[in-house]
């Protein structure tokens, strides 16, 4: 299984796994919403088994929607034969999340020549900002290069 919304012919080869072959994009039923330009709104269902004993959705997994969003968003600044990594993910959980569709909206912010800074939100279907989420990412090379 791979994201839903998006042909995988449109990502960057190098990136193409990150979409198609990832098991954490499979168990979250990852959609993406709209991608490029250092952006990405992707689109999670409510899961239950994603929960907390409060119904609410565990903030680990909001963490992980907010990383994958910075993820795609670097993807379309990243220069080819290059990879990325996280090298540090900042969360401050504001409101409780007990129904979906979730959203993750992702925005790099400073896009250095090793560092690429970028600013993310975890949301109610309506709009209501959860979580806010800063993060930096490295490029880096491929593993195995």
């Amino acid at each position: 299984m791979s994201a839903r919304g998006i042909d995988p012919e449109k990502i960057p080869e190098q990136f193409r796994r990150l979409l198609t072959d990832n098991p954490i994009v499979d168990s979250t039923e990852m959609e993406v919403v709209s991608y490029g330009d250092g952006r990405s709104v992707l689109r999670f269902p409510y899961k239950k088994e994603f929960s907390q004993y409060q119904g609410t959705v565990q903030g680990g997994i909001q963490a992980a929607y907010a990383d994958a969003a910075m993820a795609v968003a670097v993807t379309s600044l990243v220069p080819a034969g290059a990879d990325v990594v996280t090298t540090d993910l900042h969360i401050r959980f504001l409101r409780t999340i007990t129904a979906g569709p979730i959203v993750a909206r992702a925005l790099i912010t400073h896009r250095g020549k090793t560092l690429m800074v970028g600013e993310a939100t975890v949301e109610r279907a309506d709009g209501t900002v959860c979580a806010r989420v800063t993060a930096t990412n490295m490029i880096v090379r491929p593993r195995g290069v």
